[in-house]
């Protein structure tokens, strides 16, 4: 920061990178004189006359007003300036600008731009209208063209022709321009130094260079100089410093500047819709979130039918979220409204704790206010600096349990046969339909699995709450704790009522101010050019062939093959991607689907680093498609492995005799009824699927050999459809790392050869639901006639959806599948 510094004192006085058109007669037209700023750097309304290129970069509308005072000419303008950036890359501006005095007649300037880019590259341009008491000016216009080249964070390009069309009328003449900027950020995006050089090509010695600093002091407070000299004999040496104060939606400037001539003020008032990094007041903000609302995603019922409402997984948006609010300043507190957490269990329960945990080592106050909890809730409650709760709270924090529910009887009772092929004593998925009880294997994995996720769990709790196993043993016991019995044990900290709450909390963080609609996303983005990005390609619900659906009633979603496979060539491809995280939260599905997934995972990592972050569940198809990345992320309590296969098929000629249904085939060959839904197996039809089944487990056993760097036969053992917890997956070689998403992007940084403190963009290359209008246009329409709903279908009934199998009746279609055990959930 000593050259900056170093800078000021050596040059007194610095002047505008301002254009000023030269005319005959001396006289007008001229705009007025801005702050100071560079072709380079101008990315607000005011770009509209220096530059339009960089209207692309302005975001939401803001407004500038601007009021020169030149004492040296005894001229004085004002100027008003509209911006905006339209669907993340269209740029749009208007301008008009008053100026009278010096001699010359009053006139006024319109311009209309217009700019079309990305934050790596933009081209803009602008039409100029005069109108005046003067006939010949009235009859000017003039064309401007510029570009903008930001290909890193420390550099930006500019090239801007001035008055491309050299218009002439009377004794007033714009001379065709042309501006060269060269901006640099050599000490971060704290400061900023230009050189611009514009030039007449007619007159080379008429050309003229300015130099140009803006320095950011504190956050809210900015310095701005320049020094500007033209080669012509009579130029003037003239100089300009600048004063910036800013708060989130508002701004002043006042810009002296000075030449021989005389002295220049400048007064610029800026508002904006878009926040601005502003001068804090008072303790800052304390983000009131409703985690709920957070993971309600709202794209069930007629929405998935139509493919509308899909968009980022909610729950990856949710942990962006969290994560951009670590790095705000102006965040000094925050308030976990917990009422459950919608599909969320204890893996992606630990990842949210982790970035509550993350947050508070920020600085920031965490409180967690409970009205409804379950264990999970209680987990991410319980990295908060305060656990509050309400006097009415529904506190279930009673410890875990696994159920499964058998249909074999009701089967049995409706005359439906089930074929089963399987490979894998552990492979117990079809066992929901064809048996009444358990199997040995089905026991041994779930009693196995609560061990380890309720052992992470009581370990997490009594760390997180400073009580021993013992304790949080004894609380479980009491099954559903009142928020006193719950404040006695040790897991709540007090009870509160809304206005107990908020004097807690400002005794606590004094000065801040409440926000339920806190946005970390909003600020208005400083850095030049496109951040380096790292890919995040989720796979959500079961895995199926062609694109990924929401069903119409909202039970399930369901990963395409089609649309992630897609995904992960869009990342590959992409120049700007760096790495590719794969997103897995799967409980398996179709075997060809996940192969196809496993295939274009190998093939995205022969172009860059892929790495896979295992959420609630990565199992069976999940754990396939994952096991081809070059690192694998699982946490504790990730449900993972269930390495096998099984085909599953109904016969219901016993259905059909009940109700009196008589069916005739005829057939060519012995075997063409072999996936038929009416007749069961013989022997000979079910030696070929088993057949079938023995050959594809064999080929998904080798694949994890070689992609796990495993003997076979090791792979076997661990295999057999059996389910591991992530903590048993590490130690078996099934996964490489114990960690959520952040650390998964941690490692893919590492991985692609980012510098720990460079700030990089997490882009999701979405692989969502599509619909009967996906593709169409109707969105817009939709969204319009269409209320929104924070759950189309009621809890209870999902989960009862879920249990029965009703959301994974693909399984039913011919194929291979590769799938956990029905609907396997630990609560």
């Amino acid at each position: 920061m000593r050259t900056p510094g170093l800078f000021l004192v050596l040059v007194p006085a610095f002047a505008l990178a301002q254009t000023e058109t030269v005319t005959q007669a001396g006289g007008p037209p001229r705009d007025v004189a801005l702050p100071p700023t560079s072709a380079s750097f101008v990315d607000e309304a005011t770009a509209a006359i220096v530059n339009p290129a960089g209207l692309t970069f302005v975001g939401a509308p803001q407004l500038f007003y601007v009021h020169e005072q030149n004492s040296a000419r005894d001229l004085v303008g004002n100027g008003l300036y509209l911006g905006t950036t339209l669907f993340r890359s269209l740029g749009a501006g208007v301008s008009f600008e008053w100026l009278s005095g010096g001699g010359a007649p009053f006139y006024r300037k319109t311009t209309w731009a217009l700019s079309l880019g990305s934050p790596a590259f933009s081209l803009g341009g602008g039409w100029s209208l005069y109108s005046s008491g003067n006939e010949a000016l009235r009859r000017l216009s003039a064309f401007d063209v510029g570009l903008t080249a930001r290909p890193s964070d420390f550099l930006s390009l500019a090239l801007v022709a001035h008055d491309v069309n050299a218009p002439r009328s009377g004794d007033f003449f714009l001379p065709r321009t042309y501006q060269v900027a060269v901006g640099a950020r050599p000490f971060g995006d704290g400061t900023s130094l230009a050189l611009d050089w514009q030039v007449d090509p007619e007159a080379v010695g008429d050309s003229r260079l300015t130099l140009t600093l803006q320095q950011r002091l504190v956050r809210g407070l900015a310095l701005g100089a320049g020094v500007s000299r033209g080669f012509g004999l009579d130029s003037e040496l003239s100089g300009q410093l600048g004063l910036t104060v800013d708060t989130r939606f508002l701004g002043a400037t006042y810009a002296p500047g000075a030449s021989i001539a005389g002295m220049d003020q400048i007064f610029a008032v800026r508002a904006s819709a878009q926040p601005y990094p502003g001068v804090t007041v008072g303790g800052g903000t304390v983000a009131v979130v409703d985690l709920a609302s957070q993971l309600t995603s709202g794209g069930g019922g007629v929405l998935a039918l139509l493919g509308l409402g899909a968009g980022v997984d909610p729950f990856l948006r949710t942990l962006r979220y969290l994560e951009e609010a670590e790095r705000d300043p102006t965040l000094n507190g925050v308030v976990l409204k917990l009422e459950g957490l919608p599909d969320v269990g204890l893996g992606r329960a630990m990842e949210l704790r982790d970035a509550v945990q993350r947050l508070r080592a920020k600085g920031k106050k965490v409180f967690a206010l409970l009205l409804r909890a379950d264990d999970a809730t209680y987990l991410v409650a319980s990295a908060a600096d305060q656990v509050l709760a309400v006097p009415e709270a529904t506190l279930a924090i009673n410890g875990l349990a696994a159920s499964t529910m058998l249909l074999g009887g009701t089967m049995e009772a409706i005359g439906v046969k089930w074929d089963v092929a399987r490979q894998g004593v552990f492979k117990t998925a079809p066992e929901q339909l064809t048996r009444t009880d358990a199997s040995p294997a089905q026991r041994e994995t779930l009693n196995a699995l609560l061990d380890d996720q309720s052992r992470s769990l009581e370990t997490s709790l009594a760390e997180s709450r400073n009580l021993t196993v013992e304790k949080v043993r004894a609380a479980f016991a009491h099954g559903l704790l009142t928020p006193a019995r719950a404040k006695e044990l040790g897991l709540v900290d007090d009870i509160v009522t809304t206005e107990t709450l908020e004097k807690r909390i400002r005794e606590q963080v004094p000065g801040a101010r409440f926000s339920t609609t806190y946005d970390p996303f909003a600020e208005r983005r400083l850095r030049w050019g496109a951040p380096r990005r790292i890919a995040i390609v989720p796979v959500i619900g079961d895995i199926t062939g062609g694109r990924s659906q929401n069903d119409p009633l909202g039970f399930a979603q369901t990963a395409g093959a089609e649309s992630v496979v897609a995904a992960l060539e869009r990342a590959a491809e992409d120049p700007g991607v760096e790495a590719i995280v794969v997103r897995v939260d799967s409980p398996g599905g179709d075997g060809l689907a996940s192969d196809l997934i496993y295939r274009a995972v190998l093939d995205a990592k022969k172009r860059k680093p892929v790495v896979a972050s295992m959420g609630d569940v990565a199992a069976s198809g999940g754990y396939y498609v994952s096991m081809g990345a070059d690192e694998i992320f699982a946490l504790p309590t990730t449900v993972t492995g269930s390495i096998g296969v099984f085909l599953l098929k109904p016969a219901l000629e016993g259905l059909g005799k009940k109700l009196k249904v008589n069916r005739e085939t005829f057939s060519r060959a012995p075997l063409a009824t072999m996936l038929d839904a009416w007749e069961p197996w013989d022997a000979k039809a079910k030696a070929a699927a088993q057949t079938w089944i023995d050959a594809f487990y064999d080929d998904f056993i080798s694949e994890v050999a070689r992609s796990r760097k495993l003997e076979k036969a090791r792979v076997d053992e661990v295999a057999r459809g059996r389910v591991w917890s992530g903590l048993d997956a590490k130690e078996r070689g099934l996964v490489d790392t114990l960690g959520g998403l952040a650390q998964a992007v941690a490692a893919a940084r590492t991985r692609a050869g980012i510098p720990e403190d460079e700030p990089v963009e997490l882009s999701v290359f979405e692989t969502g639901p599509g619909g009967v209008l996906a593709g169409l246009g109707a969105a817009q329409l939709a969204g319009a006639l269409l209320p929104e709903t924070r759950d189309s279908i009621p809890e209870p009934l999902r989960q009862l959806a879920r249990e029965l199998g009703l959301s994974a009746l693909h399984l039913a279609e011919p194929g291979v599948k590769a799938m956990l055990p029905f609907r396997l959930e630990v609560r």
